[in-house]
């Protein structure tokens, strides 16, 4: 059975040509990756260093072993460079 969850989590990238972002999510012990399609912005996409709220699922994806379901960003925190 896969867990899931909401946590917070930084976009380490934007990968540009698949379509989807690299995310660190805390309490995950690994990468997430989420898909543009999950992503709640005008334009699908997110930026290095934004700060988000995830909910995800134990699903891997693009040969990461978590998957965003829906990704919003999160306006009301500040990532911490090297935390």
């Amino acid at each position: 059975m896969s867990r899931s969850g909401t946590s917070v989590g930084t976009v380490v990238r934007w990968d540009e040509q698949a379509h989807g972002a690299l995310l660190e999510v805390s309490g995950l012990p690994g990468d997430c990756w989420a898909d543009a399609s999950v992503v709640d912005t005008a334009d699908g996409t997110l930026r290095a260093g934004q700060v988000v709220s995830v909910q995800w699922t134990e699903e891997p994806e693009h040969g990461r072993p978590f998957r965003a379901v829906r990704v919003q960003r999160r306006e009301d925190l500040q990532a911490t460079p090297g935390a």
